[in-house]
């Protein structure tokens, strides 16, 4: 039995497909951009339809272009509408086969929220992992390392100086670099050595030489001074920790999570249909022989 999550999301995705041909009425809050025929582009729909760092880069271009596009896609919706192009039985044949791709994408999406409560325990995960090791391997080398960026050489001096010493690196970073959370969020991973302080490369190739333990010589880059420790280091063919997979693994397993419970769903769905009778299915198999006669009827 369909639930009411489902019902809804139908009703919605029917009222969505009715009203892209209604006018629409205009909250007094928002601004109206332009008009064409019934149709109304509100401000509204660009923020909703354009990705945030997108159209905080340059607002009144993203504005303009979206407001020039629809204008021009408006217009050859109601000039087709004029010439009657959406009675053509291709064009219906289109409609009608892109109203099922919607309402079939509304009923799985329906269907996965019914599963909202489902979860993945990290003991599932890890136990996946364990199991599965020969499918994870390492493409390439893999490091963690310690990135300080000072804001003055003398700063730079003293902490590799203090890193040197043993110092606790904790105490190290917060004193002397200039992003002391961002410095001790990153040691804390491992990187591909191809992408390891990826925005400083003289410090990407110090982290290709320099051995574990080792720190790099201090280079001023831009207006700090930067050195890194290169603190461990897993070559490629090796298999990842399991903390560095686990969200991977989580995904994949309420995937396939949704997966079975969707072809629960279209099983019951099916039996439902038999059971009252709305679905007949015929067997189209065709004799060798038959398919022979056909081909030299033609």
């Amino acid at each position: 039995m369909m639930t009411d999550t489902l019902r809804a999301l139908f009703l919605v995705s029917l009222f969505l497909i009715a009203a892209s041909c209604e006018h629409r009425p205009v909250d007094t809050d928002d601004i109206v951009l332009a008009e064409a025929g019934n149709y109304v582009l509100l401000l509204s729909d660009v923020r909703n339809n354009v990705p945030d760092e997108v159209y905080e880069a340059d607002s009144l271009r993203v504005i303009l272009n979206y407001q020039q596009n629809w204008v021009n896609r408006k217009l050859k919706v109601m000039e087709a509408r004029r010439l009657r192009l959406d009675q053509n039985h291709e064009v219906q044949r289109r409609i009608r086969q892109a109203t099922e791709s919607i309402l079939v994408d509304a009923f799985n999406e329906a269907v996965y929220l019914d599963m909202k409560d489902e979860t993945v325990t990290q003991s599932e995960a890890q136990s996946y992992y364990e199991s599965n090791k020969d499918k994870f391997i390492l493409a390439e080398r893999h490091i963690r390392y310690r990135h300080i960026m000072a804001a003055s050489l003398t700063d730079a001096q003293n902490a590799r100086n203090a890193l040197l010493r043993g110092h606790s690196w904790t105490n190290v970073a917060e004193q002397y670099s200039v992003n002391p959370q961002k410095a001790i969020r990153t040691s804390r991973q491992f990187f591909p050595a191809s992408t390891a302080a990826m925005h400083y490369e003289e410090m990407n190739s110090f982290l290709q030489l320099i051995g574990v333990t080792e720190i790099s010589p201090i280079r001023r880059i831009g207006d700090h001074y930067h050195f890194v420790q290169l603190m461990d280091s897993r070559d490629a063919g090796e298999h990842p920790q399991v903390e560095w997979v686990i969200g991977q693994i989580t995904e994949w397993l309420l995937l396939e999570q949704r997966r079975k419970h969707l072809r629960s769903v279209e099983q019951s769905l099916f039996l439902k249909a038999q059971a009252n009778n709305e679905l007949r299915i015929f067997d189209v198999t065709i004799p060798e022989q038959q398919i022979e006669i056909v081909q030299d009827s033609l």
